[in-house]
């Protein structure tokens, strides 16, 4: 009988704290359970940012082959496809005139346009690449040439489905005021 009462007692007390409301926190974790055990599982993901900045690079080169051979859609498929302001070119391009074309069909249409004054191998020296800590943004600094033109460049990536793409390339590498923050704390500096 004592025992009877003492389990009620553990039931009653338990279901009280279960039903505590607003002054008990719960927290579920996932569980995975193998036969018979019931155990926590914590995922911890492992960002390997080597290969995340050769992904980046390769986004960048395949973009510049694309400029080179002046494939307009080929230019594109490395671009966020998306009308915000975030997504732009930004550049001198037009006689030292600064240009900037925001939304992914303005930035489509800046290639239109550009194509008709410039041509050309398309060519970027990445200077210092950053990655924030859960690998889905980052900015690089870069030198570029192309078509008579040479400089300075900042671009924005973003990753989508696993996948590097391009938001912002600023080509006169902030002449025109900072249209490319830098990333605050990165978690991957190249070069250190």
């Amino acid at each position: 009988m004592r025992k009877h009462v003492i389990g009620r007692l553990l039931l009653i007390c338990s279901f009280i704290i279960a039903c505590g409301g607003d002054e008990v926190n719960t927290v579920t974790k996932s569980k995975a359970t193998t036969g018979e055990k019931t155990e926590d599982v914590v995922a911890a993901v492992e960002i390997d940012f080597v290969a995340e900045d050769k992904a980046i690079n390769q986004t960048l080169k395949d973009q510049n082959a694309a400029i080179s051979g002046k494939e307009l859609d080929d230019i594109m498929v490395y671009w966020v496809k998306s009308e915000s302001k975030d997504i732009f070119t930004a550049w001198t391009f037009w006689a030292g005139t600064f240009e900037k074309n925001e939304g992914w069909k303005a930035v489509k249409n800046g290639w239109v346009g550009i194509f008709k004054l410039r041509a050309g191998e398309m060519t970027v020296e990445v200077l210092s690449l950053e990655i924030d800590s859960r690998a889905k943004n980052s900015v690089l600094h870069g030198k570029y040439k192309w078509g008579g033109q040479q400089g300075e460049l900042l671009a924005a990536f973003q990753k989508k489905k696993d996948k590097w793409q391009i938001r912002a390339i600023d080509f006169t590498n902030g002449r025109f005021g900072k249209q490319i923050k830098k990333l605050q704390d990165p978690a991957y500096k190249n070069p250190q």
